[in-house]
């Protein structure tokens, strides 16, 4: 081949090297596109993988308590059918946040959940209970597959399980564990199966655990009369404030009468609601329930108020009488209260010493690291305290000796058996020589019977109330009643100052 051949080859490839040239590229460009879907596929199958694990960890964080890992209360409506639900509260939380922080508290709620999810009940054959946190140190508890009465044991030994105490950052807390109960049955047949349903039973369950707070029982079970009482308490709840507007709720005063001399000294003040629908209610009925709902610092302000204007009158009126308003311990937690004593007594210009404060000594026994505080500053006003209801607590003489206190009060049940129970006058006798040790004056509750008050002379008590001398009677009824006694005139030579009425 002449070189002018092997040159004209090299520049004009064959016909067949272009189409290997061409398929080639043809081939790397399709190789380019499948690889381009497949990373397109591989990424959207990344995507979709994510997104269904977001969705997923959504699904849990909707359904579950983030603390704890438990179900919430959501959670638990979705995931519970049938059988029992209860209701746990520890009742503890509060009590470790105020003493050791939040941080501790919620080791607390962990370690209260351990325990929880560590329950196997010899009831349930060993297996375990779908829990809940509702809030705080509240639980709810599922019990599958028994009825009423059942659940009521299995609530029994759910609480035996969680009552053993609690150590805390070396401090030991031991929990006041309470549990409501409510079954399916009959009564849900008109709500479906399902979230609607458990939230029914929630409800009810609530509603059984409110009624542990009378003190009674600590673990119940809902009865249908327990939803009466619960509408009532909602009735009494939003119609308290406008009650005061009203002026539906007033303040009755008990004469208060020195046992020696037979003179009145003071009063008690105690609130009464005229409900326009229920009727006369008495303290003992709508005071726990303003506890309950922070509403009893609207009381204890409407209380102080009239008890105070009432004292001015009769400053005014020439009669130095003290007046006792009971104090709820929930009073004094909320802040400014021993400031708010302090303004009242300079509006009404009372003397601080004319104000007694009545603190039940279950209250403060209870209470004692935030009551103490506050009753030494309210001391320091020159107010007086009184423990009430002495001898139904357990308060002991040590005890008794650190409070800043000026008087004990007899529980009006040992005064009212002193008639026919030798126990009871061996109880009465033993408080008057304890508080008389002490430097107190000892108040005997509920004398109704003038041989009662004879044996009280005989023992040494300072001062007595009751039906003997007085029903608690409205204001105007009362000041009707002083103008009744008769005047006892100053020692002779002994400096001018108010009467003394007798009765």
């Amino acid at each position: 081949m002449t070189p002018a051949r092997v040159a004209s080859a090299v520049a004009s490839p064959a016909p067949a090297l272009w189409v290997l040239i061409v398929a080639g590229l043809l081939l790397l460009m399709l190789a380019a596109a499948v690889v381009g879907l497949l990373v397109q596929r591989v990424r959207r199958h990344r995507h979709d993988v994510e997104a269904a694990a977001l969705a997923e960890r959504l699904r849990r964080d909707a359904h579950h308590d983030p603390l704890t890992g438990l179900l919430n209360r959501e959670g638990f409506l979705h995931a519970v059918t049938g059988g029992a639900v209860a209701v746990v509260d520890l009742s503890l939380l509060d009590q470790v946040n105020d003493t050791l922080g939040h941080a501790r508290g919620e080791v607390f709620v962990r370690l209260a959940t351990e325990r929880l999810v560590d329950v196997r009940l010899p009831s349930m054959a060993g297996r375990a209970l779908v829990a809940a946190r509702l809030e705080g140190d509240t639980f709810a508890v599922h019990i599958p597959g028994v009825d009423g009465h059942d659940a009521h044991r299995v609530g029994e030994e759910l609480r035996e399980r969680l009552l053993a105490p609690y150590l805390v950052e070396g401090v030991r807390f031991e929990p006041p564990v309470v549990v409501g109960i409510a079954a399916d049955g009959p009564w849900l047949a008109d709500i479906p199966a399902g979230p609607e349903r458990t939230a029914a039973l929630l409800r009810r369950a609530d509603v059984a655990l409110a009624a542990t707070r009378d003190g009674v029982e600590a673990v119940r079970c809902y009865e249908p009369s327990m939803g009466e009482r619960a509408a009532r308490r909602l009735r009494l709840i939003r119609g308290f404030s406008a009650a005061v507007e009203r002026r539906d709720v007033r303040v009755d005063f008990q004469p208060v009468v020195s046992l020696g001399a037979r003179t009145v000294v003071g009063v008690e003040a105690l609130a009464r609601w005229d409900h326009p629908e229920l009727g006369l209610l008495l303290p003992d009925e709508f005071v726990p329930v303003l506890e309950a709902t922070g509403q009893i610092a609207e009381l204890t302000t409407f209380v102080l108020d009239e008890s105070l204007a009432a004292a001015r009158r009769w400053l005014d009126r020439g009669m130095r009488l003290s007046v006792a308003v009971n104090v709820s311990v929930g009073n004094l937690g909320m802040p400014g209260f021993p400031e708010e004593v302090a303004t009242l007594l300079a509006d009404h210009r009372v003397p601080a010493e004319l104000l007694t404060l009545e603190l039940t000594e279950s209250g403060v026994s209870s209470e004692r690291e935030v009551a103490l505080p506050v009753m030494r500053r309210l001391h320091a006003l020159g107010c007086h305290l009184a423990v009430d209801d002495f001898g139904t607590g357990q308060s002991s003489l040590a005890h008794l000796r650190r409070l800043p206190v000026d008087q004990v009060k007899i529980d009006k049940s040992f005064v009212l058996g002193m008639g026919t129970e030798y126990g009871d006058v061996a109880v009465v006798r033993a408080i008057v020589e304890m508080g008389h040790t002490l430097g107190l004056t000892v108040v005997a509750e509920g004398v109704e019977q003038a041989a009662v008050r004879a044996t009280l002379v005989e023992m040494g008590c300072d001062v007595a109330q009751g039906y003997l001398v007085s029903r608690p009677l409205p204001a105007r009824c009362f000041d009707s009643w002083l103008e009744s006694l008769d005047a006892h005139p100053d020692e002779p030579g002994a400096a001018p100052g108010p009467r003394t009425l007798i009765a």
